[in-house]
């Protein structure tokens, strides 16, 4: 469940958690939606559908990129020994 914060530049977080809320991976709440009351039904809708929680972790699994940090250190370590 993302909630994603309207104050930050060019609103980035919606526009990221989005991403994975249209893809099924997700739940969106915007903050102006979210309230203790909204966020307790959601949390408990997943907790009473062991389906939907598998359906969003394989839809998770899907877009993920599991070796990111192994990329990120290869493309480091590449730029660094350029000099």
């Amino acid at each position: 469940i993302l909630i994603p914060s309207p104050n930050v530049t060019d609103n980035h977080q919606e526009k990221n958690a989005r991403v994975l809320s249209d893809k099924g991976a997700a739940i969106l709440l915007l903050e102006n939606e979210c309230t203790a009351q909204r966020l307790m039904d959601e949390i408990n809708a997943l907790l009473d559908s062991k389906l939907r929680m598998e359906q969003m972790s394989a839809a998770l699994r899907k877009i993920c990129v599991f070796d990111s940090a192994e990329r990120l250190c290869d493309i480091i370590y590449e730029l660094g020994s350029k000099k």
